[in-house]
């Protein structure tokens, strides 16, 4: 088991019943990734497959997401140096990999549509353990639990309570996508220099920040102070809401962290209420809900015309090379203590993600479990990730340092070649060269201001407090999920003296889609299971 995972809550299942309370927080050959060495497969049959014939090939095909990224000449998302890559490594065990893009706004919404018509990709991912938990208990999915003993040894040894955590009713229902160190879920950037020269000190809590960000409304008319977008996702707002809320209470961790409603917890009504008048106000455009693809977010940060962004990802460290600003100093900080007087704020989770199967794809199980396999191998995992070493990254000291998105573009590689990694999400050897390897993807930043961003977006974070179980009510996550989303961005929207109005209204809309049923049901399994 991979020690960050520990940290989690709950992360003893529910047969054992002894969870424990919640943690704080020119083409390159591919050697690496030769079929003989291939873990989990034996030697035996990687030799054999060295005689595999074209007509015994098998086609899979799997997920990846479409970024809108952009590609050189003669490459694109599905075709490009990586991919070919890996089929050249998988062809001699007689699979072949096809990449299906998919939106990664919206990806889990947009598979659902394509397991419904029978189109859905054989090895999909996801991040919400309650779709797995339902497709799984509807026998839509594969058990993948007779073929872990296919995997790579160590991936299998080393993340024990993560593969179980990823079983639902006995049944291996997908297999884990795991971290080897993780950090907070959603970053927090603010202008420093815009800051400095209202002759104003950095905030240090919400009513500062609130102070900070009228104040760059009333002397930079041209700066969006928060920036805000209409994706349908929680990134720009969850850690804002959550200043407002306790975690002292166990229980209601229990009920609310597993999924979006964690926003729900007592107490966000009056975060709402506050970015609801920042929406009155012009601290947030009124017009961010139609930005659907962020794309004016995505502007606005690149052309440093924002003042503050939550969930600005590199984004904001980017805009150092494309903001017309020479004096741009966007930099990541601590700001938004929650009700207990913490800076703490949710991780990442020590759980990248879940990787599973659809029953349409049973037929070709082998082929899948060959990538699988393949994929579970922290060498073959490298390649992937750095965009093959040798290519997308050169060895520094016996490490891997990836070279820009730029020249990974040029070289015809994906830019986000991590996307393609579905079993290692990262690398114990990573942790001692973040700055570096940071450096090395953003070489104009200065190093003074990735050093605080690595600092600050590896503190202060806690693990989300998960059920161990799949309950019955997870069927009605997945919709309440971007139900949620509306909400927050429809209240946020309410005319001026018209919130509880719009409130109420919409959390009823939650309610009639079985909200209340999910969070009774998680508090049952507390009160069964924890007391």
């Amino acid at each position: 088991m991979r020690k960050s995972f520990t940290k989690a809550c709950a992360l003893v299942m529910a047969a054992a019943m002894a969870v424990t309370g919640c943690g704080n927080a020119s083409k390159t050959e591919p050697s690496a990734a030769a079929p003989e060495n291939t873990a989990g497969e034996s030697t035996a049959a990687a030799t054999e497959a060295q005689n595999v014939k074209p007509e015994d090939i098998v086609d899979i095909n799997v997920m990846v997401y479409d970024r809108g990224s952009e590609f050189s000449s003669g490459n694109s998302l599905t075709d490009n140096e990586l991919t070919r890559w890996i089929n050249e490594a998988m062809e001699p065990q007689g699979v072949h990999v096809n990449f299906v893009p998919v939106p990664r706004s919206g990806a889990d919404d947009q598979v659902n549509l394509m397991l419904t018509a029978g189109t859905a990709p054989d090895i999909i991912r996801t991040y919400d353990r309650q779709r797995v938990a339902t497709y799984g208990s509807q026998g839509g999915l594969v058990d993948l639990g007779p073929y872990l003993e296919r995997m790579d040894p160590k991936y299998v040894s080393e993340n024990q309570e993560a593969i179980e955590f990823a079983q639902f009713d006995g049944k291996q229902y997908a297999l884990p996508g795991v971290y080897s160190y993780h950090g907070k879920g959603h970053d927090t950037y603010i202008r420093q220099d815009l800051v400095e020269k209202m002759g104003m000190e950095m905030p240090t809590d919400r009513e500062e920040l609130i102070e900070v960000l009228y104040a760059m409304k009333e002397n930079y008319p041209d700066i969006t102070p928060y920036a805000f977008a209409g994706k349908i996702t929680d990134g720009n707002y969850t850690n804002f809401l959550l200043s407002y809320v306790s975690r002292e209470n166990e229980r209601d961790n229990y009920i609310y962290e597993p999924t979006f409603t964690t926003i729900l917890k007592p107490g966000h009504k009056d975060g709402l209420r506050q970015l609801n008048q920042f929406v009155l106000d012009g601290i947030i455009p009124a017009d961010f809900a139609v930005d659907v693809d962020s794309t004016k977010y995505k502007q606005d940060i690149a052309n440093g015309k924002v003042g503050f962004v939550l969930d600005g990802g590199s984004d904001c460290i980017k805009a150092y090379a494309t903001a017309e600003d020479p004096d741009y100093h966007m930099v990541e900080f601590d700001v938004l203590k929650n009700a207990d007087g913490s800076y703490e704020v949710p991780s990442q989770d020590a759980l990248s993600h879940y990787v599973y199967v659809p029953k349409t794809a049973e037929k070709k199980i082998d082929a899948v479990v060959k990538y699988l396999s393949w994929l579970s191998n922290e060498e073959n995992a490298m390649n992937v990730a750095y965009g093959i070493v040798g290519l997308g990254s050169d060895m520094v000291d016996g490490v891997p340092v990836r070279k820009t998105s730029e020249e990974m573009t040029k070289l015809g590689l994906n830019p986000s070649p991590g996307d393609s990694n579905f079993l290692i999400a990262n690398f114990d050897f990573e942790k001692d060269r973040l700055v570096e390897n940071f450096m090395s993807g953003n070489p104009g930043v200065p190093q003074e201001v990735v050093e605080e961003k690595i600092k600050v977006q590896y503190s202060n974070y806690y693990d989300k407090c998960l059920i161990p179980s799949a309950l019955e009510t997870d069927q009605y996550v997945p919709l309440l999920q971007s139900l949620i989303v509306e909400f927050v961005f429809k209240v946020m929207s309410a005319p001026e003296g018209k919130f509880d109005e719009v409130y109420d209204k919409e959390y009823q809309t939650l309610v009639d889609n079985h909200l209340q049923d999910v969070l009774d049901e998680r508090a049952a399994w507390y009160d069964a299971n924890m007391k």
